[in-house]
């Protein structure tokens, strides 16, 4: 166990033997609510096939996602030992398997070994970019753009071309009205980028896709990943020691 998520992957055996007790792998259907404001969470969760969103709701019940986590980070109660509410949700919108640890033994973890102590900075770090990138992106760019670089990134990050996902949960992660989403899967395909029926989307070009994406692609490249930066900083480590 541990080896599905790219964070792990990236970590030493000694390192990675210090969480192995607290690990146990779970399978969460797409709609599971794994924390918010009326269940709090003590749990850190890793994914290895599925999407964790990070949303935001309003009083006015509309939401937007302000992150997503898939299998290169993690995502849970890593931010303050001890929290006892959350302003955000977290939604499991693509079902599959993870794995989950208490996050005050990963916390603990932390203190005691320095790759450990990355893997919580660098999820907190990409939680943070991304909640900045999304600020901006949903203030300034057009919902069709949007809807482009949400699937070419979701791509790129689970490295698949089929997603299982309805006109509505589309519409409630970028905040925008439904009829809104099918008219631009519509354009998309008739374009020939994706082919789309019934709460299946499947993308026939990512590189179009991309192209057609808003900048913010540029701004959360796999650089970033905490798995891409554990393994970066270990080569560093090996190379100072050489």
């Amino acid at each position: 166990m541990g080896k599905g998520n790219d964070c792990f992957s990236a970590l030493s055996s000694s390192a990675l033997s210090l969480l192995k007790p607290y690990l146990t792998e779970i399978v969460f259907r797409a709609g599971t609510i794994l924390w918010g404001s009326r269940k709090l969470s003590s749990e850190v969760y890793f994914p290895v096939s599925g999407l964790i969103s990070i949303i935001l709701p309003a009083s006015d019940g509309v939401s937007v996602e302000v992150g997503s986590i898939s299998r290169q980070a993690a995502v849970g109660a890593i931010f303050e030992p001890g929290q006892v509410d959350f302003c955000t949700q977290g939604v499991v919108k693509l079902g599959g398997s993870f794995i989950r640890m208490p996050g005050s033994h990963l916390l603990f973890a932390a203190k005691e070994n320095s790759e450990i102590e990355n893997l919580v900075t660098y999820c907190r770090d990409w939680i943070l970019m991304q909640a900045q990138q999304m600020a901006a992106c949903n203030a300034v760019h057009a919902a069709d753009m949007r809807f482009c670089r949400w699937l070419f990134q979701a791509c790129e990050r689970m490295d698949i071309d089929t997603f299982h996902l309805t006109q509505e949960m589309i519409a409630s992660l970028l905040a925008i009205r439904r009829t809104t989403v099918t008219l631009i899967a519509r354009k998309l395909q008739a374009e020939g980028l994706i082919q789309y029926r019934r709460g299946k989307i499947v993308v026939l070009d990512r590189a179009r896709l991309r192209a057609a994406a808003c900048e913010c692609c540029n701004s959360l490249t796999h650089q970033h990943w905490p798995s891409t930066r554990l393994l970066n900083t270990s080569a560093l480590k090996l190379h100072l020691q050489s």
